[in-house]
């Protein structure tokens, strides 16, 4: 049997609670801990049945519970039962809105990202409407007769079957299920979604779409269209879309919850097939949204109340036992007793799931004697790495979106002290403000269309035509914007050419950008606990400036470029000692995503930190801590994380 030494070293190794981080619920492989809200999730999946049977009963649930209390887990658990029935079900998550003016356009945005991501054996959620739609249709046309009088063709049958289905989407769904090439089918579904550059639209036979160049009222317009399309689609194939409402607790303001208000009343009113959930705080619910919801809507919505409940003591311990057995198999009850005794009296009733996942982990890392501002960084730093691996994992549930863009760059921004932001002026630039005596402005496109990127380009060079002195930053994303683009690309030249920054978010720098946005989220809707007293309490975004500090997004702000120079063959290298090295170097890779850095990076990041060497100095000095640094090459540089034992 193990001695406490081996228990420990173990579970530090291959720690079960390392992580806080949920799986969206068609990702989620955790072990099911049934008992845990388990009439809540009875319930949901009764609504779910109604709305199969009848998609144009005006449906909807609240959910109140507090951050941390399952709701991941048990939704995982109602998709994967109805999988095992062969019933075909749709699962939507709707991160926090921000902006009033665009709220259906964003349920849009997010209704599109999922039907995009994996259902089972393969197939996307939209491959499941597509395969479900057929079905409807070839068992109608056998209770009609294929050989009737009207021999209608599938386009003409289909929009005889639903005539509220909106020409162009019935033409982009005949595309989709004729397509071969899986590039072709995205490209319908970001046609239907934001649009595409003229000349892809042109090359499926579509009209010319692009939601960036029209007004706020247009774009909310056409994305209701969009969305009543896609529920006349799910009701005639009679498959319910659970649509789950999260981080509602980060809504602030009253016209967005009046914007939000209405867009739940056009699912609920309009759009058959769908069924709304709403994730709320009980005094949220009551003292933010009752106040200002449309009194039929809030009703509506309570018709179907359900409360998470707290872990009983007995399920607490299930939990911890259950992500044991999970890690360890044939080895975990040695460490689950361990674990339970280690954690003595702060286990008790009513903690939240997340709680007890929690306070198991800081029994397992927990040294004694940590400084409160250390243990929130740590506790930010670990939140923030379980986002980044999340995007980085699942980097289809983040597609490009300059308002996902904006948020991180303005929580990064503010988190530095000195800065003076505000808004921009107008669609181009996003943000303008000062930072000592230098003006700064930023433009963010992630549009795929050409006529977008050169009108934004174009409004970053006037502004360096306007500021000589300022510092001008234009935001893409390597995924949508196209390097044939002549006209912005020559724009880019001259901004460059200026002194502008040109920043081409690709997959890996993508991460870092999407995974401050996700935190953040978190942060407002109040889902990251403290643990530094008696008490745990949720973390601001005060607590949370410190460690975005750390996180290099933009350079030529808060520190100068680097230029690469020969070094001087008159002047000694300063000598580093290991100590002062070893700490810096473990601080930058703690602060990256997945604890993964390239050497390059690692110089420059030094150098940022006053810690001056070379590329090779630090792969020399990795191979001598092998015990706590590894390197691995990868097709462009050599990279260095933490070996499994820090």
């Amino acid at each position: 049997m193990p001695d406490n030494n081996e228990i420990i070293e173990e579970l530090r190794n291959n720690n079960p609670f390392a992580s806080l981080a949920s799986p969206l619920p068609f990702e989620n492989t955790n072990p099911d801990l049934q008992q845990l809200n388990r009439e809540t999730s009875d319930e949901i999946e009764q609504l779910l049945r109604q709305k199969r049977r009848e998609p144009n009963v005006p449906l909807a649930g609240l959910i109140l519970g507090e951050a941390g209390s399952g709701k991941t887990h048990m939704l995982a658990r109602i998709l994967r039962r109805m999988r095992n029935n062969a019933s075909a079900a749709i699962f939507v998550a709707v991160r926090a809105f921000r902006d009033p003016a665009s709220v259906t356009r964003q349920l849009m945005n997010e209704i599109f990202i999922s039907l995009k991501s994996m259902h089972s054996n393969g197939r996307t959620q939209f491959d499941v409407i597509a395969s479900e739609v057929m079905n409807t249709y070839a068992e109608r046309r056998r209770q009609d007769g294929f050989d009737s009088t009207e021999n209608l063709d599938l386009k003409t049958y289909l929009a005889k079957d639903m005539p509220g289905l909106d020409r162009n989407f019935l033409k982009c769904f005949l595309l989709y299920i004729t397509a071969k090439d899986d590039s072709v089918k995205s490209n319908v579904l970001d046609w239907l979604n934001e649009g595409l550059d003229d000349d892809d639209a042109l090359s499926l036979g579509l009209p010319s779409k692009n939601l960036d160049s029209m007004t706020d009222a247009k774009c909310e317009s056409v994305a209701e269209k969009t969305i009543i399309s896609l529920g006349t689609l799910l009701a005639y194939a009679r498959v319910p879309m659970l649509v789950c409402f999260d981080q509602l607790d980060a809504m602030k303001g009253r016209k967005l919850i009046e914007a939000w208000g209405n867009v739940i009343a056009l699912l609920i009113n309009n759009l058959p097939g769908i069924l709304p959930l709403c994730f709320v705080k009980f005094e949220i619910w009551n003292d933010v949204f009752i106040p200002v919801l449309d009194e039929a809507v809030a009703q509506r919505i309570k018709s179907n109340e359900m409360v998470m409940q707290a872990c009983t003591l007995q399920q607490a311990r299930q939990l911890i036992h259950d992500k044991i057995a999970y890690v360890f198999k044939d080895s975990a009850e040695e460490k689950y007793k361990w674990l339970i005794s280690r954690m003595g009296d702060i286990l008790t009733p009513k903690l939240s799931p997340r709680d007890v996942i929690e306070l198991a982990n800081k029994a397992i890392t927990h040294t004694g004697g940590a400084d409160p501002s250390d243990e929130i960084y740590r506790t930010i730093a670990n939140a923030y790495n379980d986002e980044c691996r999340k995007v980085a994992t699942a980097p289809n549930m983040w597609p490009p979106s300059s308002e996902q863009i904006m948020l991180a760059l303005e929580v990064w921004l503010t988190s530095h002290d000195g800065v003076e932001l505000g808004k921009g002026d107008g669609k181009y630039i996003r943000f303008k403000g000062v930072y000592g005596d230098k003006n700064l402005a930023f433009v963010i496109i992630t549009s795929k269309n050409s006529s977008v990127a050169t009108a934004g380009s174009k409004r970053a060079k006037l502004f360096l035509e306007e500021y000589p002195d300022g510092k001008g930053y234009y935001i893409t994303e390597s995924k949508t914007h196209k390097r044939t683009w002549k006209q912005a690309g020559q724009n880019l030249q001259a901004f460059i050419d200026a002194g502008g920054y040109v920043i081409f978010l690709d997959d890996e720098t993508r991460v870092k950008w999407y995974g401050l946005t996700a935190l953040v989220n978190h942060i407002d809707n109040g889902d990251v606990n403290l643990y530094i007293s008696s008490q745990p309490r949720a973390a601001t975004r005060d607590d949370i400036r410190a460690f975005v500090r750390s996180i290099d997004l933009l350079p030529g702000i808060f520190r100068p470029v680097l230029k690469k120079s020969p070094a001087s063959a008159t002047e000694p290298a300063p000598v580093i000692e290991p100590d002062v090295l070893k700490v810096n170097l473990k601080g930058i890779i703690s602060t990256s995503p997945m604890n993964i850095l390239a050497v390059d990076k690692a110089v420059e990041l030094l150098a940022n930190r006053r810690v001056t060497t070379t590329r090779n100095e630090i792969i020399a000095f990795v191979k001598e801590n092998s015990g706590m640094f590894r390197t691995f090459k990868s097709k462009n540089d050599v990279l260095i994380t933490f070996t499994d034992k820090k």
